[in-house]
């Protein structure tokens, strides 16, 4: 296969026109759908110039709303930029208990968010999520900056719908991405260096610095690489190659050790690449409602202003329809107007059970918070539990796609780059790391296990007011530290099992004692009352004092 080709260029044009040939059936759905739910990207059959009006086709925001709502809830309680929304744990659970590895692995994940904080991520994740409850299908690429880790940190940027091409492995997950992208001269010497651009390029930064040219970003893993060209230029996972198609050359070849383009779908259909959206459902309701409301503002228009009859030869003149007009007429009935008997009441009621239809399909009702007072603790979780319900099939996919590959890839890019703290001895055997999310919608999964530890504390409560033995049927260490662990409490302020135990027994070894100290005390005092007794009496009588201050003593050791 390699022989087919005669370079890596001509492999790449190639394997590009035929992921786009693939994708060609999608386009004119993408583009219905974008002209009607987000304008603003609608680029992808017919492109409009920079800064024209895009908004021709439509007469009603509901499904416009609708979908800024649905990506906005997601971004919220999955990836919220203001609470935690993952923490790291080993597979290995006897090592995942140990404090030191607890402490490493919490540190790792706030210089992780403090990394996502530093950079794009919040402002370019929110497009994803956009494109993704739209079209269906989102595609978000992740690279260490330009300047290295120290200088540029990660830079993030998602792609429009209309620049990139995937492909799947064999399990289902997109592990192939080419991207055909446009950069002017000048950005392309930036980017690729003066030694490595053509000479179309380099002549036009002299000229035309500002001419575009067209670029395509292939990366794949790198065995496919080597096996349809012959060699790779990589040791890594997945190989990278950007070629320029007007000098026909590669200006750029490396490698990834993960996957750096993140493509998470809404849902997929058997045989599909590309994902579908709440959009695909909606769109009939979408086109109706836009054209119903033109229809109605055309009435509107008829019932303030409505066209005039006119007698015959009954006007003098010319019939004047503005302010303070003046039409002479031969009779008071020669001009009357036409009225057209719209139906207003029906026109609402369809109206409006359509945008209900909308917002259904976008979920809008059970993420909208309810007018009126502040809702309560029990209420919003009650929501949120509606929302893993409703959104679970969904999530899965998404977090399986999108959030594991995006933990993973920022933790290799930080790792590599020495901003971690070394990991504790424990681990230097290694072990399988996981991703557990905390958010406010993965948490709502857990909090179950925390409700029930609740009623069983309240029930053994009730209980032990008759029989106070009941609360020895309960591990209340365990169970502090399970309802700790679900309430999001960090590890530092959890002390180590062990260092508890070990602070009991001293506290057990310390009350012991303190009892032989106090039971020396008193035989001392015995001994010391029998000798005065000896001292200030007969034999007789010592031996009655004697009889009865050690009596005295005993009973005091008894109280």
């Amino acid at each position: 296969m390699a022989e087919s080709y005669a370079s890596p260029y001509e492999y790449i044009k190639k394997r590009q026109s035929y992921l786009a040939s693939q994708r060609g059936t999608w386009e004119d759905h993408w583009q219905e759908i974008l002209d009607y739910v987000m304008p603003r990207k609608a680029d992808i059959t017919f492109v409009r110039s920079r800064g024209e009006k895009r908004s021709e086709k439509l007469f009603d925001s509901t499904a416009i709303t609708a979908n800024t709502l649905l990506a906005a809830s997601l971004q919220g309680t999955l990836t919220s930029p203001s609470l935690p929304w993952f923490s790291l744990k080993l597979r290995d659970k006897a090592l995942n208990e140990n404090r030191d590895v607890k402490i490493w692995l919490e540190d790792t994940a706030r210089r992780m968010y403090d990394t996502f904080s530093d950079s794009n991520f919040n402002t370019e994740v929110h497009e994803m999520y956009l494109d993704l409850t739209s079209i269906g299908t989102g595609c978000l690429f992740v690279e260490e900056g330009k300047g290295g880790f120290a200088e540029s940190s990660i830079h993030f940027n998602t792609l429009h719908i209309s620049e990139f091409y995937i492909a799947e492995n064999i399990n289902g997950y997109v592990d192939t991405v080419y991207r055909r992208y446009k950069m002017n001269a000048r950005q392309a010497m930036q980017e690729f260096g003066e030694d490595n651009i053509g000479e179309k390029i380099k002549e036009a930064v002299e000229q035309k610095p500002d001419k575009e040219f067209t670029f395509i970003h292939a990366v794949e893993p790198s065995e496919d690489y080597k096996r349809a060209t012959g060699k790779v230029a990589t040791k890594l996972k997945y190989h990278s190659c950007h070629i320029c198609e007007e000098d026909k050359m590669v200006v750029r070849t490396g490698g990834y050790n993960e996957f750096p383009y993140l493509v998470p779908r809404w849902s997929k259909a058997t045989g599909e690449m590309y994902g579908r959206s709440p959009s695909y459902n909606a769109l009939p309701d979408i086109k109706t409602i836009n054209k119903a409301v033109e229809i109605g503002l055309k009435a509107w228009a008829k019932a303030i202003d409505p066209p005039l009859l006119v007698t015959d030869d009954g006007v003098i003149g010319r019939v004047r329809t503005t302010p303070a007009g003046i039409t002479v007429v031969r009779s008071e009935n020669a001009i009357r107007p036409l009225q057209i008997g719209s139906n207003w009441q029906i026109t609402d009621l369809k109206e409006t059970q359509l945008r209900t239809a909308i917002r259904q399909a976008y979920y809008s009702d059970q993420l909208q918070l309810q007018e009126g007072p502040q809702m309560t603790a029990t209420e919003v979780q009650v929501r949120y539990e509606l929302m893993q319900r409703l959104l679970g099939p969904t999530l899965g996919r998404f977090q399986s796609e999108f959030l594991n590959p995006l933990i993973e890839r920022v933790f290799g890019i930080m790792m590599r780059a020495g901003v971690l703290l070394p990991p504790p001895r424990q681990m230097e055997k290694g072990g399988q790391m996981d991703v557990e999310y905390v958010g406010p919608l993965a948490r709502s999964q857990r909090m179950e296990e925390a409700q029930a530890i609740d009623r069983l504390y309240q029930l053994a409560m009730n209980i032990g007011q008759i029989d106070p033995s009941i609360m020895d049927n309960i591990d209340h260490d365990e169970a502090i530290r399970m309802r700790a662990k679900l309430l999001g409490v960090p590890a530092t302020v959890m002390r180590d099992p062990r260092e508890v135990m070990a602070g009991r027994q001293a506290q057990q070894q310390m009350a012991a004692q303190q009892q032989a100290m106090m039971a020396a005390q008193q035989q001392s005092q015995v001994a010391k009352t029998q000798a005065e007794a000896a001292n200030l009496m007969g034999k007789g009588e010592t031996q009655a004092v004697m009889q009865q201050a050690t009596a005295e003593a005993e009973r005091q050791m008894t109280e």
